[in-house]
């Protein structure tokens, strides 16, 4: 099997059932938290990897669809195992990527204009998330979020700002404001039921932004839209 297939193939699948910024970020962030290299993965590591899959795409994937995607993701490795039989072997997980230094978290404001712009926020807030003593899966929920609302800046308003808001006290947790001057969202209470799809996918990601939130607000119309979510840590 050609390097990267098997990640390709997790990748597929969630993307069923996700955005594909979510479906990425999602694989990457379970990846890392169990130091296993997409480029490199066995067939020996799959098991270990869906596990973590499973619950990690929650926020994302509504309960009558779960099933669903548990057995697709399974079906990967029956398949995977099947090809690879008998020569099933084990492979030395990659080692760890060396930590990158964790700034001080204070409030930051970033402009949003460009992928690259979007991919820094991204960065960004998880690095924030951590210096707060944030766990891996919460720090992937804040990274995922910020993501999906840089891009919807992008995709749909022309660009915006991102605005990471550090707080201690009385309960530690990373409030994001995200802010544009599109044209706003229509059929916003069909957006964050889930009843609503664009062509264009708009709105797929907001919902996922409220799902992986503790808490969530937003307000749309004629002059621009704001977001607000928090991660309690």
């Amino acid at each position: 099997m050609s390097r990267g297939m098997l990640s390709a193939q997790l990748l597929s699948v969630l993307q069923h059932f996700m955005s594909e910024t979510a479906a990425r970020l999602v694989l990457r962030g379970t990846l890392e938290s169990l130091r296993v290299s997409a480029d490199t993965m066995s067939v020996a590591e799959l098991p270990r990897v869906i596990d973590a899959l499973e619950p990690a795409t929650r926020h994302f994937v509504d309960a009558a669809r779960r099933p669903d995607l548990a057995a697709k993701l399974r079906a990967v490795m029956a398949k995977a195992s099947a090809a690879s039989a008998p020569s099933l072997g084990l492979r030395e997980p990659s080692p760890p990527a060396a930590a990158a230094a964790t700034p001080e978290a204070r409030p930051t404001t970033y402009l949003v204009r460009t992928e690259a712009d979007a991919s820094h926020a991204r960065l960004s807030a998880r690095a924030m998330c951590e210096a707060l003593g944030g766990r891996g899966y919460e720090c992937q929920k804040v990274a995922t979020a910020v993501s999906e609302l840089a891009r919807n800046q992008i995709s749909y308003a022309g660009g915006g700002t991102i605005q990471l808001i550090p707080v201690q006290s009385p309960r530690k947790l990373l409030r994001v404001r995200a802010e544009d001057q599109g044209r706003g969202i229509p059929e916003l209470d069909r957006v964050l039921s889930g009843t609503y799809r664009s062509k264009t996918g708009m709105g797929l990601g907001l919902l996922g932004v409220k799902r992986l939130a503790d808490k969530f607000e937003v307000n749309t119309g004629i002059a621009g839209t704001q977001v607000e979510f928090e991660v309690w840590l």
